[in-house]
């Protein structure tokens, strides 16, 4: 497998040394915009990707009930 990696262009090996050199991460777009996170009537997170990471949403579905 190590071989067919090789082939394609722009791959090189790293060294143990240049891995360990390497900081990752994701970028993400700062400050988020929590204005834009909300739950549906089932209780699901709605809005973009990282509205779950922040807000929680009761399961529980609450839309369109009536008083008895």
């Amino acid at each position: 497998m190590k071989t067919n990696l090789l082939n394609i262009t722009g791959v090189q090996v790293l060294s143990k040394e240049n891995q360990r050199q390497i900081l990752g991460q994701v970028l993400v777009e700062e400050p988020h915009d929590l204005s834009k996170c909300g739950c549906s009537c089932s209780g699901s997170v709605t809005g973009p990707a990282y509205c779950s990471l922040y807000i929680g949403c009761l399961q529980v579905y609450n839309c369109g009930e009536t008083k008895v």
